[in-house]
């Protein structure tokens, strides 16, 4: 039951979290350096946090440090720097979606990796949810909301996040869950915050009380609690087993879309959605749940 309540909240408040960005964005919040605050704020406040509770868990050689710094790039800064720059112009179900498709890839780099050709639920689970991608990308172009290009953005965030999920399985990094999420965001929102500085990228404001307190949102339930349960799940039931459950942060992201952002889908962006929801989970059904 903890696992499933780890994964359970996890999703809820990452599905939060577009919402609460998008809502920034709408102000004229600029997004990569949106992204660098929330992060390295995330980060220290969650470094902090543990450090208290003597919980922090340090880099004991280089290769840990490597690793952190690896994490952070692949997770936080390129995952999340891509989709804020799309999410100016997607709605955030759209982005989370596409974001959020990261299992397929896990899925298949993994195969490529163990050179083990994937079960049949695999495939068909994969080609669903190409199909589906495919299905949104046209029906979205279609409506005249976006280029390509801002499709593209999140799915290189989801490769990204992809590469980030397998080494983390497979690198055995001698950190909790908690410790995990609170370097990688520090050094991922540091990293985006060296990019703003590299190029004189416009910085953050937040001029009202509501900004405020949806900028705190984002970063502590939105980014400290989120990914913390996401990385405990993680070290439990695995990354094969455990991504294929985040198809229900569009579901949740396109539930609060509608209701604080006034969202509205066309037919076949439903249809997409639907069809990478089950592909995900026709990958992820043959696997089992380790007991605790």
């Amino acid at each position: 039951m903890r696992y499933y309540g780890y994964l359970l909240c996890s999703v809820v408040l990452m599905a939060s979290a577009f919402i609460a960005a998008k809502l920034l964005l709408n102000t004229g919040a600029p997004p990569t350096a949106l992204a660098a605050v929330r992060f390295a704020v995330a980060g220290l406040l969650a470094g902090a946090f543990l450090g208290a509770y003597k919980s922090l868990d340090y880099p004991g050689s280089l290769r840990d440090l490597l690793g952190l710094l690896l994490v952070g790039l692949l997770q936080t800064a390129v995952l999340f720097g891509t989709g804020f720059l799309a999410m100016l112009h997607l709605n955030p179900a759209t982005v989370a979606l596409f974001t959020l498709t990261m299992p397929i890839w896990v899925v298949l780099f993994e195969s490529l990796i163990d050179r083990k050709w994937p079960a049949t639920p695999t495939l068909m689970g994969a080609f669903m949810g190409v199909f589906g991608v495919a299905l949104i990308v046209q029906a979205g172009i279609a409506m005249g909301t976006a280029d390509l290009i801002w499709y593209l953005l999140p799915l290189v965030g989801a490769v990204s996040w992809a590469w980030a999920t397998i080494f983390t399985k497979r690198a055995g990094l001698a950190f909790s869950g908690w410790s995990m999420n609170a370097w990688q965001m520090l050094f991922g929102g540091s990293m985006l915050g060296f990019l703003c500085w590299w190029f004189d990228l416009p910085l953050l404001e937040l001029q009202t009380t509501q900004d405020w307190l949806t900028f705190s949102w984002l970063v502590i339930p939105g980014s400290i609690l989120s990914f913390g349960l996401w990385f405990a799940a993680l070290q439990i039931g695995g990354a094969t087993v455990t991504s294929g459950y985040l198809f229900l942060v569009p579901f949740f992201t396109a539930l609060l879309s509608m209701l604080m952002l006034d969202t509205h889908f066309s037919g076949y962006q439903i249809v997409g959605g639907i069809a990478v929801g089950l592909g995900i989970w026709l990958m992820s059904k043959n696997r089992s749940i380790p007991d605790e």
